[in-house]
């Protein structure tokens, strides 16, 4: 197909995706841009896994028709046609004819021109709690879906007050959040501006990253012995490409050092809870604070 084909193109695939008569709806999404809706959506791109579990959570999985290759919850999103949010192929999502993307910050870019071709995208980018609620409830905005929306945030709020109030006054332990181990040298952990590390902070605990100069920085085996954490939580012993386990971190070279090995103080959590801010944020605020306060939880 020719570069000057390629709006025609679009714009014949898109026409029959854009209502009539149907009432507007102006949106603000999360880097600023102003969204005006023609009616809510029919068909539905879903360009990260926090997105797609939203829309499963609010019942509007049947409006979704494609999702990004790393959706896998609940099962039946694998179900939906992937697209690689990165790298994706315009010409593939023109073909699903879709009225509505909501990407994430880091997979808006490859999409968005699309925009000038008259496709709807949506940026949500949280980085708290209320943000992950502000959009829960945009979409349900957006999918008439705002009561079901309200009494999701509610119960979310609900649960995590009831891990605050448990570990409120509870000693807070210096935790290390393992990501990847792909260098078991320098792991990849969690730092300022990431879910991870805000959880670990409601949780009531101390990230030792947390004055990183990144989000996602490594630390070197004299790293850790200089904060030399209490505990350990793996998020990479479920991962298909080197898995790490407590055992397998205690056979590291010099890691016996550290006081979190020496007591046997490292777990295991799901990744997927830490990191997608959707509904499931909250299980992973639980968890996490299970592992740093067992006694709380009882």
């Amino acid at each position: 197909m020719t570069y000057r084909a390629w709006p025609v193109f679009v714009a014949l695939l898109l026409a029959a995706a854009v209502p009539t008569g149907a009432a507007t709806l102006t949106l603000l999404d999360d880097v600023g841009r102003s969204v005006v809706m023609n009616g809510p959506p029919d068909r539905i791109v879903a360009l990260a896994p926090s997105n797609t579990e939203i829309l499963f959570a609010l019942g509007a999985e049947d409006r979704i028709v494609a999702v990004d290759q790393w959706s896998d919850h609940p099962p039946a999103a694998k179900t939906r046609p992937r697209i690689s949010p990165f790298s994706p192929s315009l010409e593939q999502i023109v073909k699903l004819r879709p009225d509505l993307i909501l990407a994430a910050q880091g997979s808006a870019e490859p999409v968005l021109p699309l925009d000038r071709q008259g496709v709807k995208i949506l940026v949500l980018a949280p980085r708290t709690l209320e943000d992950v609620y502000r959009n829960i409830l945009l979409i349900g905005r957006i999918v008439e879906a705002e009561g079901r929306a309200k009494r999701l945030v509610d119960a979310m709020r609900r649960r995590v007050a009831a891990v605050l109030a448990k570990v409120r006054g509870a000693p807070r332990p210096k935790v290390f959040v393992e990501l990847d181990a792909t260098d078991p040298i320098r792991p990849f952990t969690a730092g300022p501006g990431s879910f991870v590390d805000l959880l670990v902070q409601l949780a009531g605990g101390v990230n030792i990253a947390a004055s990183s100069r990144t989000a996602w920085p490594q630390f070197s085996l004299e790293e850790l012995l200089r904060a030399d954490p209490d505990m350990i939580i793996l998020a990479d012993e479920l991962v298909t490409m080197n898995p790490q386990t407590p055992q397998t971190v205690a056979r590291r070279p010099g890691w016996s050092l550290l006081r979190a090995v020496g007591r046997g103080a490292i777990y295991s959590i799901n990744a997927e809870l830490i990191s997608r801010p959707g509904p499931r944020i909250v299980e992973g605020l639980e968890l996490m604070a299970r592992r740093l306060h067992p006694d709380r939880f009882r």
